[in-house]
């Protein structure tokens, strides 16, 4: 059954009323960000490197200099945190015991668009084709060195790949597509039509999400029935942005529009926040919600209990 559900109840909030509980400088422009070995991890451009962060202090305790420029992710896996470095072609392997970069798994892939890759079940699925190719190429390669263990033909424009050892799930940005990746048998095993333009997604909170570029829409995808169940009318188009999952919730963060709250078990947009510019990438970690703020060189800690309260919860 597909739903369409109205911003009529949304309640918009000024920037000022985002309950931020600490706002901590990076070094310079921190965009990506991925929860492990318990920390904070945050991908920063200038100079390339990988920022950790301590949650128990809101400080940063390591800045871990990269080969070339962070791109495409940040992901936890096995022992190690992992960063695409689209100057060498490279994914590189951070050591959270030593904050060091251990060693660079060579894989030729092309980037000209903003996407994601996944570190998923021992490997690194990468796509290698750029924005002319008519059908993108997902592979999958071996994170020890680099071998490539499958190749799969995907929708056209497809740069975003994300979900678990049970389940991968690519957009497909021109197809206008959500395919599901069985990663046990290396091949696509469904293909859900959705509205135009979808890119980011997370898998979590009792589905598959995806934020659509051109609407500024969010689409539900049921995994179980591997069907689009709804679409929920953000409001935020954008080129870029990012979308979590957490707390009950669906996290949405524009530039202008830091943080648009989607109840998970209602699909309605309940909160959104607007104003200033630089925000960015958002996780959910920690019992709390991380955004990047590259304009200004901080990431922001939320406390997203102070925006929708959960049952059981005391404030």
């Amino acid at each position: 059954m597909i739903t369409l559900l109205l911003l009529a109840q949304v309640v918009r909030l000024p920037l000022d009323s985002l309950p931020v509980v600490a706002r901590i400088p990076v070094p310079s422009r921190p965009d990506w960000l991925a929860m492990g070995f318990g920390s904070v991890w945050v991908v920063d451009y200038k100079p390339p490197s990988v920022v950790r962060i301590d949650p128990a202090t809101n400080h940063v305790v390591s800045s871990i200099p990269l080969p070339g420029d962070g791109c495409l992710g940040i992901a936890v896996m096995g022992d190690a945190v992992w960063v695409p470095d689209c100057t060498h072609h490279v994914v590189v392997q951070i050591d959270p015991a030593t904050n060091a970069v251990a060693r660079s798994v060579a894989i030729d892939f092309r980037v000209d668009d903003e996407g994601a890759f996944a570190a998923v079940a021992g490997s690194l699925w990468v796509f290698v084709t750029d924005s002319t190719a008519v059908m993108a190429t997902l592979v999958r390669a071996d994170a020890t060195n680099g071998a490539i263990q499958a190749r799969l033909s995907v929708g056209p424009g497809s740069y975003v790949v994300a979900g678990d050892s049970a389940a991968l799930w690519v957009s497909s940005t021109r197809g206008a597509v959500l395919m599901r990746i069985d990663p046990r048998k290396n091949v696509v095993v469904a293909s859900v039509p959705v509205t135009p333009r979808p890119k980011f997604l997370s898998v979590g909170a009792g589905g598959v999400w995806v934020l659509h570029q051109r609407t500024g829409s969010v689409s539900l995808i049921d995994p179980t029935s591997n069907e689009f169940a709804t679409s929920v009318p953000a409001g935020v188009p954008t080129p870029w942005g990012d979308i979590a999952t957490g707390a009950g919730a669906v996290w949405v963060s524009v530039d202008g529009t830091p943080v648009t709250r989607i109840d998970a078990a209602t699909h309605a947009v309940t909160h959104q926040f607007v104003g200033g510019s630089g925000a960015d990438a958002i996780r959910y970690g920690f019992g709390s919600l991380w955004v990047s703020d590259h304009e200004h060189g901080m990431v922001w800690r939320i406390d997203p209990d102070r925006i929708a309260p959960r049952a059981g919860d005391r404030h």
